[in-house]
């Protein structure tokens, strides 16, 4: 599942990007963003609650060192949400 939210269209996400270089990095500070992977992991995953994918962004942002690999963050977040079945 992480492999096809990876390979699905970020192009949204890359273009708000202020630097092209910080686009494969995810943010916690920017609300855009975290509303963006929410949509993402809720296209997905739509058997998670958006309050249940909203507690696994916050836990991961908390608990991974900034700046944030796309990859490492959205395995966090999957795995957070396995927790919540």
């Amino acid at each position: 599942m992480i492999q096809k939210i990876l390979d699905s269209d970020w192009s949204e996400y890359d273009n708000k990007k202020k630097k092209s270089i910080d686009r494969h990095f995810f943010a916690c500070t920017e609300s855009w963003e975290i509303q963006f992977l929410m949509r993402k992991i809720n296209e997905f995953l739509p058997e998670y609650s958006e309050i249940n994918i909203s507690r696994a962004v916050t836990t991961c942002c908390l608990s991974l060192k900034t700046p944030h690999p796309r990859k490492e963050f959205i395995q966090c977040v999957v795995q957070k949400l396995k927790g919540y079945n």
